[in-house]
């Protein structure tokens, strides 16, 4: 294991089988997204179970994700068809039957809020921008729209107007429903869509509270109000997720990396974890090898010390979800090893916060592990330390022990941490020195750690003000 960014991986119809599950885990998924926007309750429960079976056959810490739709606007058609440049085609609210003239095609829509927005001139893209629409006209429940770029048209994708956000409350009665099953389950984070400042986060964080529910909060920056938001919405949140596809239909493509950089720079800085999201490999939804580009665009963000990449349509509904999973774990091994050296791991440190005591502690274990280059071992308690060790985006392996699964199971989205559950071993009563043998002798038994390595073991104590440092050879 080496310090490096997480894979993290949606779950779908390709993907929906304990022996592909395994075979993502085994080759370094670390957490799995579930999408409420398509499937029901009875095929999520399916995915719970199929993902923690496995993780247990396998022996890994994994986190599950429940991604609620938000406030969005969903496309129904009785049967795909393909639009071409020039052609006319309605947008009409479901149930209706717009008189457009000059018109043989109509996506039916589910929100009639989106004729409230709507005028002549506005540009509509029809899921992350396979097509685009520009409107003629438009009334209150249907609007005639011409075809400027052409594609082909499915049920259940998203619509989006360029510039213009959805004037609706944050929170649908489907959304809140679908928090009380993520609850039901257990799962480890809900992703929030649609996020447009911290007020929304604080809203949910609230029910979570009121329903007596431990899932940490994630929030998608994918809208004009989040982005010109983004700092509050870091400050409440517990992570981030870059959703380039959306945010792709609302700022000109070519903003797109430059925001990307931006909201992972902020995040980092407050250290909260960072996920990029959206074509990572989309070449491979269909191809067994990827693109150029793709593998270029990989190497980018780790560059820029994201925490982690969701891999979206390419393990859902791709032709290749386990290859997708190799390449993507062979391409971040081989820009990790190429820039551990270079200065933009250093110029980071240079930025982040080290003002307490704890956190001039962590910034020197880190240091001098790497200057001896060894493994650093610690347990932790609370969780505290795991964001201030992965902010650092050490250059070593990071193994952090703790009793309590749950705090594991966060861990499995922050950069560079191998977190162990050492639940059946110890309670919250052991004490720090304890919990560090406990996972030295696990690494042992697992050869994680070899004779001859050097392990530095790290100890703190809340509340103590007692923090230590054994170095040692394993012998």
């Amino acid at each position: 294991m080496t310090s490096e960014p997480k894979i993290l991986a949606t779950i779908g119809p390709a993907s929906s089988s304990y022996e592909v599950i395994y075979e993502l885990i085994k080759h370094g998924v670390s957490g799995f997204r579930i999408n409420f926007a398509f499937g029901n309750p009875d095929t999520w429960r399916t995915y719970v179970k199929l993902v923690r079976e496995a993780s247990e056959g396998i022996g890994s810490v994994v986190s599950i994700i429940g991604d609620i739709p938000g406030p969005q606007i969903r496309t129904s058609v009785q049967e795909p068809f393909n639009v071409s440049r020039g052609e006319f085609v309605a947008l009409a609210l479901a149930g209706t039957q717009p008189p457009i003239s000059g018109v043989n095609k109509t996506i039916y829509v589910d929100r009639s809020e989106l004729f409230e927005m709507l005028k002549p001139g506005d540009v509509v893209f029809y899921g992350d921008g396979e097509v685009e629409l520009r409107v003629v006209e438009s009334n209150t429940n249907y609007a005639k729209c011409i075809v400027t770029s052409p594609g082909f048209v499915r049920p259940g994708k998203k619509l989006a107007v360029q510039g213009k956000e959805l004037p609706t409350g944050f929170l649908t009665p489907q959304d809140l429903e679908l928090i009380k099953f993520a609850c039901s389950e257990n799962l480890t984070y809900i992703a929030l869509s649609y996020v447009r400042d911290h007020r929304d986060v604080l809203l949910v964080k609230d029910i979570l509270h009121r329903l007596n529910c431990d899932m940490g909060v994630i929030s998608k920056i994918e809208t004009p109000s989040g982005v010109s938001n983004v700092e509050k919405i870091v400050e409440v949140s517990d992570a981030i997720l870059v959703a380039r596809g959306d945010l792709g239909v609302h700022f000109p493509l070519e903003q797109i990396p430059i925001l990307q950089d931006k909201i992972i720079n902020i995040s980092i800085l407050r250290r909260k974890p960072v996920i990029v999201a959206t074509d990572i490999l989309e070449s491979m939804i269909e191809n067994p090898r990827p693109s150029r580009s793709d593998v270029v665009g990989i190497y980018n963000i780790i560059y820029s010390l994201a925490d982690a990449l969701l891999l979206t349509n390419e393990t859902a509904i791709g032709r290749h979800p386990v290859d997708v999973v190799k390449w993507a774990r062979a391409i971040v091994n081989a820009a990790t090893s190429h820039y551990r050296e270079a200065s933009n791991i250093s110029d980071l440190r240079k930025k982040l916060p080290c003002e307490s005591l704890i956190e001039k502690y962590i910034h020197g274990v880190v240091q001098l592990a790497e200057s001896l280059d060894a493994k650093i071992i610690a347990y932790t308690k609370t969780g505290r330390i795991i964001p201030l060790i992965s902010s650092e985006r050490p250059r070593v392996p990071v193994y952090v022990g703790t009793f309590n699964k749950r705090i594991a199971e966060r861990a499995t989205i922050f950069y560079g941490i191998c977190p162990l559950d050492l639940s059946k071993n110890l309670t919250e009563l052991d004490d720090y020195e304890k919990g560090v043998e406990e996972v030295y002798k696990l690494l042992r038994r697992a050869n994680a750690i070899r004779i001859g390595d050097i392990v530095l073991k790290s100890y703190s104590k809340r509340g103590a003000d007692l923090y230590e440092i054994r170095v040692e050879v394993v012998t």
